[in-house]
C-alpha cells in the first residue's frame, strides 16, 4: 500500500550535527523506490530545504516540499508550486506595525531573493541565514512599504524572554492568523488555518489518498498538527513531552536513525 511519508527537518531528519545520516538517507530513498511519496515538511523556506531534497534524490522521484509550516507545497523535480497560502498584505502590515511598536522581538521574512529583517541584531539571525543558505537585508519600518504577500512572519527572541511578547501577538492576532512556537526561540505567524497537518491533508487530497495512509515524523510543537492528523504519527525520542503524548509511536532519536528504524521495521 502506497504511503505519504512526511518528515520534519531539525531534530528529526537531521542529527545533532545537522546532517542526514547514511542509514536515514538510504531508507528514505528506498521508500521512494518502492513507490511511497516522501515529503519534507518544514517551517523553512524552499531554498533552505533544497540541499536535503537533493540528497534524498527528490529530483528522481517527485518528492514534495511543504514549506512555511504548510504555507507552500512544491514539487521539487519540476519546481511547480502546487499549493500556496499567503497572509493578506494589509494584515501583514498591521502585524509588523504592532510588533515594531509593542514588542522587543525582531522579525524575519523569507522572500525569493533572500531574508528581510528589521534589525542587524535580530536574535539568531546568522543561524536563520545559515539554514536558509542565503543572506539578509535590513529594512526599517517595513510595515509602511510592504507591497507583496508573504507566507509567514517569524519572530525570534531569547528563550527566557520570548513568551511574554509572543503572548501579546497571540492576544492581538490569534483570531486572524495561525501561530506557533516552533522552537524555544522562534514564534511564527501564518495565514489562518495553515499548519503542517493541513498541508498533509492537502497533499493527500492532491493524490486522492486517505489520511490513514500518511505517516508523519516530528519532534516539536509545530509538528503537533501533522502528528495528530496523520494515520500514524511518529515522534522522535528527542521530541518534546507534549508531542510524545499524542504520538502513535515514539521511535529512536534523531541521532539513532529514528526515521530509518521505524521504516525498516514497520513499513518495509
Amino acid at each position: 500500500m502506497k504511503k505519504i511519508i512526511a518528515v520534519d527537518i531539525d531534530g528529526t531528519l537531521l542529527d545533532s550535527n545537522r546532517q542526514i545520516s547514511q542509514r536515514t538517507k538510504e531508507a528514505l530513498i528506498k521508500a521512494q523506490k518502492l513507490g511511497h511519496i516522501v515529503v519534507i515538511a518544514s517551517g523553512r523556506d524552499p531554498f533552505g530545504v533544497f540541499p536535503f531534497a537533493k540528497k534524498l534524490e527528490f529530483d528522481k522521484y517527485n518528492g514534495l516540499l511543504s514549506n512555511f509550516n504548510g504555507g507552500r507545497i512544491t514539487n521539487f523535480q519540476t519546481k511547480e508550486v502546487l499549493i500556496n497560502h499567503a497572509l493578506d498584505i494589509e494584515l501583514s502590515k498591521e502585524i509588523l506595525k504592532f510588533s515594531e511598536d509593542n514588542i522587543d522581538m525582531g522579525y524575519i521574512i523569507y522572500t525569493d531573493d533572500g531574508i528581510i529583517t528589521n534589525s542587524h541584531d535580530t536574535y539568531v539571525l546568522d543561524e536563520v541565514c545559515e539554514k536558509a543558505f542565503t543572506t539578509y537585508k535590513v529594512i526599517k519600518n517595513l510595515a509602511d512599504t510592504l507591497d507583496f504577500p508573504i507566507n509567514k512572519i517569524m519572530f525570534s527572541q531569547d528563550p527566557a524572554l520570548i513568551d511574554k511578547d509572543a503572548e501579546k501577538l497571540k492576544d492581538k492576532f490569534f483570531d486572524k492568523t495561525a501561530q506557533v512556537k516552533s522552537t524555544p526561540y522562534y514564534y511564527e505567524i501564518m495565514p489562518k488555518g495553515i499548519d503542517k497537518g493541513r498541508s498533509l491533508l492537502e497533499i493527500a487530497n492532491y493524490y486522492n489518498m486517505d489520511m490513514k495512509d500518511v505517516i508523519a515524523f516530528g519532534d516539536e510543537e509545530n509538528d503537533l498538527t501533522m502528528i495528530e492528523m496523520a494515520g500514524v504519527g511518529v515522534v522522535m525520542e528527542n521530541g518534546t513531552d507534549e508531542i510524545k503524548k499524542i504520538a502513535n509511536f515514539v521511535t529512536k532519536s534523531n541521532d539513532e536513525d529514528g526515521i530509518a528504524y521505524y521504516l525498516e521495521n514497520y513499513v518495509f
